[in-house]
């Protein structure tokens, strides 16, 4: 299913859990994993101005911490480490078209060295969000402990807003589960407004607006889907909480979304 993983390899705690998953995708397909980090100064953690020393020193150290942080775990595993200096996103984006990654492992978002308590990460200029919109290969965001630890995909769920982007999202979904024999749901949420009502909805019956959007989607995917169990849903609502209800709900163990472009 892969054939070379990047992982991007923080001192965080929280970060641990896509470590965790990058090195079993690796094992369970026989991946090569580069781990990446880049040295942002000044932060806690790996690379820090607190050592006063050159570029090179610190590249070098920075990559020992890494080994020192991960060992014992990288057993049956090809891998090599991949550190520079510079603006993590950009360096990022570089090396996984440097190296033709085809799956890119992160944690959830953190900004000035912290991670957000809630584990949103499409927040302005949040490293994942700029990675997402520079990078062709798939990013694969881990927030806490996942069943893929234990197999492949079972139930994929793939949000669309029907652009053409969306449609690169489902056919990687279609792919997947193609390979892992995993079920897959096409979910797309009227958006009604937060703070702002949305007046088009208004207009006729709700129900109407949902029929439409369903009939819309089996015509628009069913191809990029056959061969695939799936089902298409749709209903009202704040995107971001209704796709959070949806996974939820279906029981998903993977969510593909499109890039949002910065």
């Amino acid at each position: 299913m892969y054939e070379k993983i990047i992982l991007a390899a923080t001192s965080r705690g929280e970060t641990d859990h896509a470590a965790q998953t990058a090195f079993e995708l690796c094992r369970r397909h026989g991946a090569k994993l580069v781990i990446f980090h880049a040295c942002r100064l000044p932060r806690e953690g790996w690379g820090t101005v607190e050592r006063l020393i050159s570029k090179d020193e610190l590249v070098e150290a920075t990559r020992k911490d890494i080994l020192d942080n991960y060992s014992g775990r990288l057993e049956g595993i090809d891998y090599s480490t991949h550190v520079v200096c510079g603006d993590p996103a950009e360096e990022l984006a570089s090396t996984a078209t440097h190296v033709a990654a085809d799956l890119i492992v992160m944690g959830p978002h953190c900004r000035d060295g912290e991670c957000s308590g809630d584990r949103m990460w499409g927040l302005v200029d949040s490293t994942v969000q700029r990675v997402t919109s520079r990078v062709v290969a798939p990013v694969m965001v881990v927030t806490r402990p996942n069943t893929l630890l234990e197999h492949d995909p079972e139930h994929i769920l793939v949000c669309t807003d029907m652009a053409i982007p969306s449609e690169n999202a489902v056919c990687h979904a279609a792919s997947l589960a193609r390979r892992s024999g995993a079920k897959v749901t096409v979910f797309s949420v009227l958006d009604v407004g937060l703070s702002y009502p949305n007046p088009k909805f208004y207009q006729r019956d709700m129900e109407d607006f949902i029929q439409d959007t369903l009939i819309r989607m089996e015509r628009k995917y069913t191809r990029e889907l056959e061969g695939v169990e799936h089902t298409f849903e749709a209903w009202e609502g704040v995107p971001y909480t209704e796709i959070l209800k949806a996974a939820r709900w279906k029981n998903a163990d993977m969510m593909i979304m499109r890039a949002i472009p910065r």
